[in-house]
């Protein structure tokens, strides 16, 4: 009977084809870059309203949260972030062809945020009970320097309970991501206090090139590659003045990502070893870091019976599973010690800037992918 049920429902899912891609559609028009999330969360909270369905809240860090609450004790986490890696302003634009959708946060993650409430739709039109209580969260703040602060608060809130989450992202159809990718995020901030004329005061401590020469120190460090991969990045770099002006302050963006712990720690080590020895070299000049991320590997084992239920669900639909290492908001749960998948929705390119687009064939399967996830894992967890 269940069988039947759930053939059903993933037949029904391809019949909606065009329900979802206008939903998804809708979604992506949404702008809503890390920090500006609201609009968005509110038109997920009235979709949800259109299905009838109570238990929607939105929480203290704004993230959409609905409840599917029985007797139990067990709880599942499924989530999907809503905000966009760019501002691509006010008013999105889509464009569609036969084969692509295009348009920034198309693919990430509106496909993703597409396709869990396309399975909340199927979960409520047919009726479907679990044995255990889901918590579907629509979270803010995954991206840039978010510092997944929504999916911190579902865990503040509801951590204790939750054996297990779901994470669901856009691109990558068959990833099963189970490992966190070691992250050091800050900010640079070097201030002179002092600023001067160009030529007048040639010689004066100048922001600017203190920051670039810390830069530079750290860029012609060896980076270790053994058992896994290891970068680093620096954006927005920014100072303040005039050609004709000394920089008293200059900043910059920092970041280290590594697969293994132990290069992560050694590559963290030595950027900060670097900026004490010009704290000490230049002890009337300050410089100072603001972390927004600061997280090691994490990662739970290829045995445990959720790795297994994502697995036997993709294999279910012909999906080919790619075990893969990320940050995502799984992040947080995994450093918790909570099992955590993140999987998939769609094939995407250019994920990260405004020339994102998306292959259509692809989101039914994503979507079915999901559903079929849910209710295998809510079923036999």
């Amino acid at each position: 009977m269940l069988e039947d049920l759930e053939n059903i429902i993933l037949s029904r899912i391809d019949q909606d084809q065009g329900k979802f891609l206008k939903l998804l559609v809708s979604i992506a028009k949404i702008g809503s870059p890390t920090g500006k999330e609201a609009h968005k969360i509110e038109a997920i909270k009235e979709t949800l309203k259109g299905y009838r369905l109570n238990n929607i809240s939105i929480d203290a860090a704004g993230n959409c949260i609905f409840q599917m609450k029985t007797n139990s004790t067990n709880t599942i986490l499924v989530v999907a972030h809503t905000d966009t890696a760019c501002d691509a302003g006010k008013n999105v634009r889509i464009k569609q062809t036969p084969k692509y959708i295009y348009g920034h946060g198309i693919c990430d993650n509106s496909a993703g945020v597409a396709a869990v409430l396309t399975t909340i739709r199927m979960l409520n039109e047919y009726k479907i009970k679990f044995p255990a209580n889901l918590i579907f969260g629509f979270t803010v703040g995954e991206e840039g320097l978010g510092g997944k602060r929504g999916m911190k608060q579902i865990m503040k809130d509801h951590g204790r309970k939750i054996e297990a989450v779901i994470n669901v992202e856009s691109h990558n159809i068959g990833r099963v991501t189970n490992q966190v990718i070691a992250q050091f995020r800050c900010l640079i901030t070097v201030s002179t206090r002092q600023g001067g004329h160009s030529f007048r005061d040639f010689g004066m401590s100048n922001a600017s090139v203190i920051l670039a020469e810390i830069i530079s120190d750290f860029s012609k460090s060896k980076l270790s590659q053994i058992n896994g991969k290891t970068t680093f990045n620096v954006a927005r770099l920014k100072s303040e003045g005039n050609i004709n002006t000394i920089s008293a302050n200059a900043s910059t963006l920092f970041e280290i990502r590594s697969e293994n712990k132990a290069s992560f720690k050694f590559t963290k080590n030595k950027f900060l070893s670097i900026v004490n020895n010009y704290k000490k070299k230049l002890p009337e000049v300050s410089i100072t870091i603001d972390k927004y991320a600061d997280i090691d590997v994490a990662g739970f084992p290829k045995t445990h019976k959720l790795y297994k239920l994502i697995i036997d669900s993709q294999k279910q639909l012909g999906i080919e599973s790619k075990v893969d290492s990320g940050n995502t908001d799984g992040d947080v749960s995994l450093a918790l010690g909570i099992p955590t998948v993140t999987i998939g929705t769609s094939i995407g390119w250019n994920t990260h800037s405004l020339n994102e687009y998306i292959e259509k064939k692809t989101l039914t399967l994503g979507t079915k992918q999901v559903f079929l996830v849910v209710n295998n894992v809510m079923n036999n967890i």
